[in-house]
């Protein structure tokens, strides 16, 4: 069942969840009538240092009725009690220049009378996650009018606030140098936890007075080095019950299988030692809540394993206080396949009596299928899994070790993502935010949010190649335009750095070791990209520059780079070592000669992938073969990821393992997107070992493109549906068809 209903918000404006289910009424836009409230804190804490603080107000409603709309943020992180049940959590990540503020009518959760709204802030101080930017610990709140603003303002209203002394960091234990980029473990001593903080009756007149630290700044404006607030830019997260499936080992201690789903509780006699494992049955994500009883001086350890082998080691430890269904969150996102549960009770037995995970996920709806083969259909599950995982505020390619949002990654995932739902606003925002991450120089950051400066070329001209594959999905001329100039700036950035010996791309910043000819090929399809952007955006001398300087620039790296005898182009001048994404670059660049085009793809595919040919790379090999039509091998490629997958390689379980249902939809059923915003479409299957291929895409207007084939004797029938007002070609065998909206038939 649904854990947290979805909270009903301003159009455009984005909370999270709410816990009643009750509408509410549109209200214009996501901006209060006026931002009157401060950032409060507890004055007495150290503002950079960890810290976990509870806020509260207090407030009677004898007249009022209706909506009750705030917009809230907090700094590093907050989750929002009313009346003592959970309403959302928040912000989504951004950066300083960026911090968003979530929008939540909490009005449904309000009663006549007594009510009290509850916040917990969490600062992580130095231990804080590498996409978390800060400021200092502090919590805004602000009524959407002035009637709420009167009754709950953070800084013009008297809020309550202490620091919770029971949660502690417990730090990440990395082996052999491993980075870790995401949240820290908890050590919870629940005896100094003011147990019922967030509930209406609890007692807070010991609490210190919240004291305010500083004005709101918003977005686009000048201020002294502090948040300048952004509305939301993306839906909203849910959170669903998800309970473990199996117990997959035991030690000390006979467990009933019915405690599985919340019907049966574990005992733990004192003084005892135990150990068990459960199994969430695959790779998922979110907030592991634990309920228990009694166990006053025991200890709980939660050891947190991914699906496969990772030398970093997440924990959180639990010391109870001997109360009654004492309930146990993480403050952060936990990643893991498997959960090892070490308790150790002291004089007084431990009751678990619930233990389950709050799966939690950008909200959407999957309206996607396919279905082919054994492989086919095993990739894609594991791709539409892997992607859904790290949908989240951001783009997480790496949910369990890093959760950060890298360029190229997000690139695969947000335009799976939008295959599935129709939903582009991921994408749309990891486009955003890239741009948001410009160094002076004109480049974008390789992640971002994130509090570092990592920059490689490739990502950047990457990041171009995104904004045209969002545009043929989505038609979003005013980003387009927004975004343009960053594009003039990577591009212009390159320029400035030929070599003098070669013509070709030269030594630059942020190269890093990339060699000369996987270098030229990246550079010269970002060109061809950008003339499309370029032409879309209105910028025709910018898109003939740009086709001239790619025109040029394929001669020089022809005359250096390709070898007539092998037919490939190889990766530096010397011609001593070749490799398939640099000759799929070349082909999708539009540097092969179009009568060598297929001579070079069959090449390049009967080469043997590289031991570390990522996911990154493979997506241009795929898009080459699918722009190219040269698609017999793709079988072979797809029997390649599978193995890996049986293998358990960490790389599947990368969000850009969906890397194969972008080609599955694209290849096998072949449809792909010929114009901005899908408006004309080319279906071209090529259903390798399948005598049948269904499939189901969304179309950016939320409509579906449907395909039901059956390929016999060389001959294909079936259907194919498009959304109304979407036309374009069917091709089977060298034949095609004209096809028009709504469903049609097919035989050739």
């Amino acid at each position: 069942m649904k854990y947290l209903h979805r909270c009903v918000l301003l159009p455009a404006l984005i909370g999270l969840t709410m816990a009643a289910k009750a509408q509410a009424p549109e209200l214009p836009h996501n901006m209060p009538r006026q931002w009157d409230a401060r950032w409060i804190s507890d004055g007495a804490a150290a503002p950079a240092a960890f810290g976990v603080y509870l806020f509260r107000k207090q407030f009677e409603l004898l007249n009022y009725s209706g909506p009750f709309v705030i917009h809230i943020t907090a700094d590093n992180r907050y989750r929002l009690y009313v009346n003592g049940q959970l309403v959302g959590l928040g912000p989504a990540r951004g950066d300083l220049s960026n911090w968003n503020y979530e929008t939540i009518d909490i009005g449904p959760l309000l009663k006549y009378g007594k009510n009290v709204v509850a916040a917990e802030v969490v600062n992580y101080g130095n231990s804080k996650p590498r996409g978390q930017f800060t400021a200092s610990a502090g919590l805004l709140i602000q009524g959407h009018t002035a009637q709420e603003a009167a009754i709950i303002n953070t800084g013009t209203t008297s809020w309550q606030v202490m620091e919770d002394p029971s949660i502690d960091v417990l730090p990440v234990k990395t082996n052999n140098n491993a980075f870790y980029g995401a949240y820290p473990g908890d050590s919870i001593i629940a005896q100094y936890h003011p147990w019922g903080w967030e509930q209406l009756n609890f007692k807070d007149s010991s609490w210190n007075v919240a004291t305010a630290t500083a004005g709101v700044a918003l977005q686009g404006n000048s201020a002294n080095d502090w948040r300048l607030l952004s509305p939301r830019p993306i839906g909203p997260l849910k959170q669903d019950r998800q309970n473990f499936t199996a117990i997959t080992a035991t030690q000390g201690i006979t467990i009933d299988p019915e405690f599985l789903k919340g019907t049966a509780a574990i005992t733990v006699p004192a003084k005892r030692k135990i150990r068990l494992q459960v199994d969430a049955g695959q790779q998922t994500t979110g907030f592991p809540e634990m309920l228990i009883s009694g166990g006053l001086d025991a200890s709980i350890k939660m050891t947190y394993q991914s699906a496969y082998h990772h030398p970093n080691q997440l924990s959180d430890v639990i010391h109870p206080d001997g109360g009654i269904r004492r309930k146990f969150t993480p403050s952060g996102y936990r990643t893991f396949r498997y959960i090892q549960l070490d308790i150790e009770t002291g004089k007084a037995p431990l009751t678990l009596l619930d233990y389950h995970n709050v799966y939690t996920q950008y909200e959407l709806k999957d309206k996607s299928a396919f279905t082919a083969n054994a492989v086919a259909d095993s990739l894609w599950n594991n791709g539409k899994h892997a992607a859904l995982l790290g949908a989240q505020d951001n783009l997480y390619n790496d949910p369990f070790n890093e959760q950060l949002q890298y360029i190229q990654d997000a690139h695969i995932q947000g335009l799976a993502i939008a295959f599935f739902s129709g939903d582009d606003q991921l994408l749309r925002n990891a486009l955003v935010q890239a741009d948001q991450s410009r160094i002076p120089e004109g480049l974008i950051r390789s992640r971002y949010p994130s509090d570092d400066r990592l920059l490689n070329i490739t990502d950047a001209l990457t990041w171009i190649g995104t904004l045209q594959d969002y545009l043929l999905y989505k038609g979003d001329k005013a980003l387009a335009k927004q975004l343009f100039p960053t594009v003039r700036n990577i591009l212009d950035w390159i320029e400035r750095y030929p070599d003098p010996g070669t013509g070709l791309p030269g030594n630059m910043p942020y190269r890093d070791s990339i060699a000369s000819g996987p270098l030229t090929g990246q550079y010269l399809y970002a060109l061809r990209q950008a003339a499309a952007i370029a032409g879309y955006c209105d910028k025709g001398p910018d898109s003939l520059q740009w086709n001239r300087t790619a025109d040029k620039l394929r001669e020089v790296w022809y005359q250096q780079c390709f070898d007539g005898d092998k037919g490939m182009y190889a990766e530096t001048p010397a011609k001593k070592s070749f490799s398939r994404y640099t000759n799929a670059m070349a082909v999708l660049a539009q540097a092969v000669p179009p009568r060598q085009v297929k001579n070079t793809m069959q090449r390049l595919l009967s080469e043997k992938p590289a031991a570390d040919e990522s996911l990154r790379e493979k997506y241009y090999l795929f898009k080459a073969m699918q722009e190219t039509g040269v698609t017999a091998t793709f079988p072979a490629e797809l029997e390649y990821l599978w193995k890996r997958k049986e293998e358990n390689s960490p790389m599947m379980y990368q969000s850009a393992a969906a890397v194969a249902n972008l080609f599955l939809l694209g290849i096998t059923a072949g449809i792909q997107s010929t114009s901005p915003d899908f408006k004309t479409v080319l279906i071209a299957p090529d259903p390798g070992v399948s005598s049948q291929v269904k499939a189901t895409m969304v179309h950016p207007d939320g409509g579906l493109m449907e395909v039901d084939l059956s390929f016999k004797n060389n001959r294909v029938t079936g259907t194919v549906k498009l959304p109304f007002g979407v036309t374009g070609k069917f091709r089977w065998r060298s034949k095609e068809i004209t096809l028009n909206g709504g469903p049609q038939e097919i035989s050739l």
